[in-house]
């Protein structure tokens, strides 16, 4: 209970920091009054996607309508707990066929009636058919710029190959919600997105045919292992009976799944051109030099051969001097009768 109240103060939190990011007006638009999206409108708000948005990790947000004769804008201004979150948004609410670029970090896409605008935590939603280039500009610069750990990009959809992809046909997907909005083939919760899976979405030209590419992390190649042979026993993989096609390949921690490929061939070529390079990270502490038995044995080896040496050069020198000493000086310097004296017992008297 405490922990909802807290999400609660939190989300509110941060949708009043968010709060005046869009511009009162535009230069062919009035603006209306602005709307502050919090936890609590959240379902008025998004509507069927309010779900998905909690999903992606919603913060706050705002909203405000632009008007001008005959036409209307209606600019969304969501926030989200860090990039990860803002970019699975990004790709959920774009649809395949919109024009997109990428300038750095920030994405872009845009249609006839829709624009969106990914930058760290943020995406822009826009809705009208009758914008122009300027009033996106106008509406993108008051984005305020983010730096540190809540603007990482995921690194997943990196491994999506480029050849073929369809423009803004692919979604990265973090929760069973989402998932299950965007393909009903895999039961969403099949997935263990509670584990720390990843998906990432998307749609390839192979030839005359329309492929879709499942590309799923997990944070250990055993589970990754676990996880195939579950997938294996599932009934759109065991049951072919409809002619839908179905492969599924792993590759260290990522699971690649390929739909409704034409014959092996495509999916083989599909599943080739993933960007995937496994790397082995050996992470076992191993003591710096000084630190570990091996060293101590050599140091303690080390001592005593030192201490050996000036035993013997000492016990030479020492001798050197005696045998000179003697034989040069004729009075005795070591072994004087005084120094030679012997104390005795005679046990025979007693």
């Amino acid at each position: 209970m405490r922990m909802a109240v807290f999400a609660f103060i939190l989300s509110l939190g941060f949708s009043l920091t968010a709060a005046g990011e869009l511009p009162e007006s535009l230069r062919a638009w009035e603006g209306g009054p602005l709307q502050t999206i919090s936890l609590p409108q959240l379902a008025s708000s998004a509507g069927e996607n309010a779900a998905v948005l909690r999903e992606y990790g919603f913060l706050g947000g705002e909203r405000r309508q632009y008007s001008r004769p005959g036409a209307t804008l209606i600019a969304t201004l969501w926030l989200m707990e860090d990039a990860t979150g803002s970019y699975g948004l990004f790709t959920f609410l774009s649809e395949a066929g919109m024009t997109s670029t990428r300038i750095q970090d920030d994405a872009t896409a845009s249609s006839p009636d829709l624009f969106l605008y990914q930058r760290g935590p943020y995406v822009l939603e826009v809705r009208g058919a009758e914008r122009i280039p300027d009033d996106a500009e106008r509406l993108t610069a008051s984005i305020p710029e983010n730096s540190g750990r809540e603007s990482l990009l995921p690194p997943l959809p990196g491994y999506l190959p480029e050849q073929g992809l369809i423009p803004q046909s692919e979604k990265y997907l973090i929760g069973p919600l989402a998932f299950s909005k965007v393909l009903d083939r895999i039961p969403g919760s099949a997935i263990r997105f509670e584990m720390g899976a990843e998906a990432s979405l998307a749609q390839y030209r192979l030839g005359e045919n329309t492929v879709q590419l499942l590309l799923l992390s997990y944070p250990t190649p055993q589970l990754a292992s676990k996880m195939l042979h579950e997938f294996q026993s599932l009934p759109a993989l065991t049951d072919n009976a409809s002619g839908r096609t179905l492969f599924v390949e792993r590759k260290s921690s990522l699971i690649a799944f390929v739909l409704d490929a034409p014959n092996l061939a495509a999916t083989e070529t599909l599943l080739n051109r993933i960007g995937y390079q496994p790397q082995i990270t050996w992470n076992e502490y191993v003591a710096p030099p000084g630190q570990n038995a091996g060293s101590l044995m050599l140091a303690v080896f080390s001592l005593a051969g030192f201490v050996l040496l000036i035993a013997l050069f000492s016990g030479l020198a020492f001798g050197g001097v005696r045998v000179v000493a003697k034989r040069f000086i004729s009075k005795p310097v070591f072994d004087r009768p005084s120094n030679m004296e012997i104390i005795r017992l005679k046990l025979k008297d007693m």
